[in-house]
């Protein structure tokens, strides 16, 4: 016997990512799956574009029975936030959280927060079709429920094996015109700064298991769709929406070179006009891989660096080395396909000197592009959270707070703490939202400007 037959999917307003806002892929790929029952009324509300105001109204004329959430970790207070409103409005109605954060911090969430009546753990489709469904709770593998007040965790769910059967996501359930172009050119005759960009994935998982990032332990393990399959739903969106951008979200694009070879020469023999973007690791590259991609149509590709350190590279587990990152660099080149590099800087140890050789690196590559945010941000569920918690920085306690993420700031392995990049931390979470965010913003702005100055004075008289 079905359990909920209103379902809302949302995704929480205010979770902008670096200004931009994605379309909320899992959320449809949760929907599609969903739907497989006719009898379900679903609901996908992506206040993250159309704001609070708007999903209260949509909440108010659709009354569900179950609110699903995505929750990542920076955005797991606007989360909670979307159940406690749920729970308010309507007290009989039953919320579940998804996404990484609750994944790995279910235990705290659903201890501190009673407007949480389920967490699916890690992979969503199957936990929550069951839940939908009115399985005994006891048998929903990946759940995290209650009973009687107490926390009850399940056993883990398989992950599905052939990512083929998975339904396209809901593209249908949203306006997908809502969301902004992202992009400054003009590649394959494609205006970027006009077009809607489309996000897709190839695989789920990651072929690394670097010490910053969680996705190896959500995920454990790589899987991957054919190309055929993958091809099938880029026509699909262009088809249907007249997509000419689309964004692969995978963490390793080219996992499987066979797989992806084939994709591309499917978008090929099928005409298909439209300008990609991927991320992938320098060593899953090759020359006949990345000429291929160049006729699919990628124009970018962005590739995890890190760092110009070899000894770095090692403490983060990345599983390269500086030769395999200059041989990407000139096959991407070579194949006419923008080369943007992701650099991460103040990593728990780095020396002025590996900071200096990173910054070589980036001129000796000379990418088309650099993505950082110039600082380290600790998330849970990460080796480096691990070492953040055995130097005292922090703990579990963390993330009730607000803060979306934790910045390193020094503390680990002998570094100095930087009390002026604490401080300010402190005030521009403290005015954020506010009118005085861009005036404090500026001022650390001229501080670093001054202290670069200081800096580039001080070199010239000792030279």
């Amino acid at each position: 016997m079905t359990r909920f037959t209103r379902i809302a999917l949302v995704n929480p307003p205010n979770v902008e990512q670096g200004g931009y806002t994605p379309s909320p892929l899992g959320l449809l790929y949760l929907a599609a799956y969903l739907r497989r029952d006719k009898k379900l009324k679903i609901k996908v509300i992506d206040a993250a574009r159309l704001g609070e105001k708007e999903m209260k109204n949509v909440f108010k004329e659709f009354r569900p029975d179950l609110v699903g959430i995505s929750s990542l970790t920076p955005g797991r207070y606007e989360a909670l936030k979307v159940a406690a409103y749920t729970k308010k409005l309507y007290p009989h109605c039953k919320t579940v959280l998804g996404g990484i954060h609750p994944t790995i911090m279910w235990g705290q969430v659903m201890t501190y927060y009673p407007q949480v009546d389920y967490i699916v753990r890690g992979e969503g489709e199957e936990t929550l079709w069951e839940l939908v469904q009115g399985k005994d709770l006891t048998k929903i593998k990946g759940l995290v429920w209650r009973k009687n007040k107490k926390v009850i965790n399940n056993s883990d769910r398989v992950l599905i094996k052939d990512l083929n059967k998975i339904p396209f996501p809901a593209w249908d359930m949203i306006d997908p015109h809502i969301y902004p172009p992202l992009g400054k050119i003009k590649v394959n005759d494609i205006d970027l700064t006009k077009e809607t960009r489309y996000t897709i994935i190839f695989s789920r998982g990651c072929m690394g298991c670097c010490t910053f990032c969680s996705s190896w332990k959500v995920w454990k393990g790589y899987r991957y769709r054919t190309g055929k399959n993958v091809a099938d739903e880029v026509e699909m969106l262009v088809k249907n929406y007249h997509a000419k951008h689309i964004a692969f979200y995978d963490d390793t694009l080219t996992g499987n070179r066979e797989e992806i070879i084939s994709f591309c020469k499917e978008i090929v023999k099928r005409k298909l006009k439209v300008a990609f973007h991927g991320t992938t690791r320098v060593d899953k590259v090759d020359k006949e891989l990345l000429l291929w991609m160049k006729k699919a149509g990628f124009y970018e590709i962005a590739y995890g660096i890190e760092s110009g350190s070899p000894a770095m590279l090692i403490k983060i587990n990345k599983r390269t080395d500086l030769q395999k990152i200059f041989t990407a660099a000139k096959l991407t080149k070579q194949a006419k396909i923008r080369f943007f590099a992701l650099m991460m800087y103040g990593l728990p140890t780095e020396t002025k000197q590996e900071r200096a050789m990173s910054d070589r690196l980036v001129a000796k590559l000379n990418p088309d592009g650099i993505g950082t945010v110039g600082e380290v941000w600790i998330f849970p569920g990460t080796a480096l959270y691990e070492r953040a918690k055995n130097a005292g920085l922090l703990d579990d306690n963390f993330w009730l707070g607000k803060k979306p993420y934790y910045v390193y700031r020094g503390g680990i392995g002998g570094d100095k703490f930087n009390r002026l990049l604490q401080l300010k931390d402190l005030l521009t979470f403290s005015v954020r939202s506010t009118f005085l965010q861009q005036t404090t913003e500026d001022f650390f702005a001229r501080i670093d400007h001054l202290k670069t100055k200081v800096n580039k004075s001080f070199k010239t008289l000792i030279n």
